[in-house]
C-alpha cells in the first residue's frame, strides 16, 4: 500500500460540508477562482488524504460550459461525507477548485499548479482547455487526469495526435466525448428534410478559439463535409473573442444568398450577430450553431426570436441511463437540478457528473487510490454505464479516449410548462437511443 504521508491543504478557504455551504462556496469560487472542500474521514483518526483537483470554466464568455460545477459539488458532499470507503480503508477527501475563466491561459497554469503546488493525487478537467494546455505535464507528473467538454478529435490534435495522446499505450489523460465529425455529420442529417426547399449557400464564421478552430479547419472540419455534401460556402472566417460588430459577416451572407448559417462560438456572440442581422433585414432559414444553442440561457436572451434555432444535443432528462454514484435517473438527475437552481436543465450537468462517476469508480476500484499508477490502470480497464450512457476506455481504439453520441435537435417556444423554449430532438441516427421527438422545421415555418 502506498503510505504517502497526507499533506496540507493549502488553499484560501475551507468549506463546511453540507450542501448549501457547497453551493455557496463554489458560487464564491467565481470571484476568488480558487476553493478548497475538506472532507475529513470519519472515525478514523490519522487517515490519509486523497487530494484531487477540478478545473471548471466558472465565469468568462464560456461560463455556461461550467454551470452545473456547485450543483453537482452539492451531490459530492454526500458521497465524500465521512471520507471515502475503499477496501478496508477510509481515506479524508480534498477537492481544490479552480476557475479556468475560459481562457487556455489560466486553465494551463491552474491545472499545472494543482500537479506541481498542490500536488494532487488526481486531476478532473470539466473545462478541457487544461486537459488542452496540462495534458502533457499531466503525463511527465504521473497524475490521472480526467476530462469532457471538448471535441475528442480537436483535443487529440491539439496534443500532438494519437499516438503522443496515447503515450505507448499507457495514457495519464482520460478524455471521454465526441468527435467534430460527429456533430457536423448530425447537422448535416438534420438539414436533410429542407434542403430541397433553399439556395445550396451556407454561411459559416468561427470564433477563434481551438474547439472552433477545429471546426473551421479546411481538412478535417466544416469546409470538408460541406463541400463532400455539395453545399457552396460562404465564408465568414474567425473573429476575436471580444469582436462586437458582425457587420462584415452578414454582408457577406446576405450577399452570398445563404438562407443556412452555421459555425462555432458562445451564446453572447451569437445574440450581437443576430441582433444585428434583425436590423440588417438578414432572416435566413436554419441557423444552427455549435456552442451557441447548447444552454438554456444562450436561447432565453434570444427572445421570441429563438424559435428555431438548432444545435447539436449531447444530453437529455428522456435518455433512459442510471447515475453510477447517486442511482438518479437522467430525467430525476434534471429535476433535482430544477429544483435546487430554479433553472431548466442543461447538457453540461450530464457530463459533470459524469466526470465524477469515473472518478470515483477508478479511485474504488484501484485498490489503493493513493498509488497514481494503479489509478491510472483502474482508468484504463474503465468500462462504464453512467448518467450518459456507456464510457468506455477498456475497448477504445485510441488510449485514453472514449466516445460518446450524440444528435441534433431545435429549440421550440414550449406549449406548457414553466420554460420559454423546449429543446426536441429533430434527428439521430437510426441506431441511436435518442428518439426523434419532431420533424426539423424552417424558421420561417415558426414565426
Amino acid at each position: 500500500m502506498n503510505t504517502r504521508k497526507d499533506r496540507n491543504t493549502v488553499a484560501p478557504a475551507a468549506l463546511p460540508v453540507s450542501r448549501r455551504g457547497v453551493v455557496k462556496g463554489v458560487a464564491t469560487a467565481v470571484g476568488a477562482t480558487a476553493l478548497t472542500l475538506h472532507y475529513p474521514a470519519a472515525f478514523a483518526a490519522g487517515a490519509a488524504t486523497l487530494r484531487i483537483g477540478w478545473v471548471a470554466a466558472l465565469s468568462g464568455p464560456g461560463a455556461e460550459f461550467g454551470e452545473a460545477t456547485a450543483f453537482v459539488k452539492g451531490q459530492l458532499d454526500r458521497i465524500f461525507r465521512g471520507g471515502l470507503q475503499i477496501g478496508k480503508r477510509r481515506y479524508a477527501v480534498d477537492i481544490f477548485v479552480r476557475d479556468s475563466q475560459s481562457s487556455i491561459n489560466v486553465a494551463t497554469r491552474v491545472a499545472i499548479d494543482l500537479m506541481t503546488q498542490q500536488r494532487v493525487d488526481m486531476l478532473v478537467t470539466t473545462e478541457a482547455l487544461a486537459a488542452i494546455g496540462a495534458g502533457e505535464m499531466a503525463v511527465a507528473n504521473r497524475v490521472p487526469m480526467i476530462s469532457t467538454l471538448f471535441p475528442s478529435d480537436a483535443l487529440l490534435e491539439l496534443r500532438g495526435g494519437p499516438k503522443a495522446y496515447a503515450n505507448h499505450g499507457m495514457p495519464w489523460t482520460f478524455h471521454f466525448m465526441f468527435e467534430t465529425s460527429d456533430i457536423i455529420q448530425a447537422y448535416l442529417g438534420m438539414w436533410k428534410p429542407v434542403r430541397a426547399k433553399l439556395d445550396n449557400e451556407v454561411g459559416t464564421f468561427y470564433l477563434d478559439q481551438p474547439a472552433a478552430r477545429g471546426f473551421a479547419d479546411p481538412t478535417h472540419g466544416m469546409p470538408h463535409y460541406l463541400k463532400a455534401a455539395h453545399y457552396d460556402i460562404v465564408d465568414g472566417g474567425l473573429f476575436k473573442v471580444d469582436t462586437d460588430d458582425f457587420s462584415g459577416q452578414i454582408s457577406k451572407f446576405k450577399s452570398g444568398h445563404a438562407q443556412t448559417v452555421t459555425g462555432f462560438m458562445f451564446p453572447s456572440h451569437f445574440a450581437l450577430f443576430w441582433r444585428q442581422a434583425a436590423q440588417s433585414r438578414y432572416k435566413p432559414e436554419v441557423v444552427t450553431v455549435a456552442g451557441a444553442f447548447l444552454f438554456p440561457a444562450g436561447v432565453d436572451a434570444l427572445g421570441d426570436r429563438g424559435n428555431g434555432v438548432s444545435t447539436e444535443i449531447w444530453w437529455t432528462p428522456r435518455l433512459p441511463y442510471t447515475s453510477s454514484l447517486t442511482g438518479q435517473s437522467a430525467h430525476a438527475l434534471a429535476l433535482a437540478w430544477e429544483h435546487a437552481e430554479g433553472k431548466q436543465w442543461t447538457p453540461a450537468l450530464g457530463y459533470t457528473h459524469a466526470a465524477w462517476e469515473i472518478a470515483v469508480h477508478a479511485l474504488r476500484t484501484s485498490g489503493d487510490p493513493l498509488d497514481r499508477e494503479a489509478v491510472r490502470k483502474a482508468l484504463a480497464e474503465t468500462d462504464l454505464q453512467t448518467v450518459i450512457g456507456k464510457v468506455d476506455f477498456r475497448h477504445a481504439p485510441i488510449p485514453g479516449i472514449a466516445k460518446t453520441p450524440l444528435v441534433a435537435g431545435q429549440w421550440r417556444l414550449a406549449r406548457k410548462g414553466p420554460y420559454k423554449y423546449e429543446l426536441l430532438v429533430t434527428y439521430a441516427p437510426p441506431s441511436s437511443v435518442f428518439k426523434v421527438q419532431d420533424q426539423f422545421m424552417l424558421l420561417s415555418q415558426l414565426r
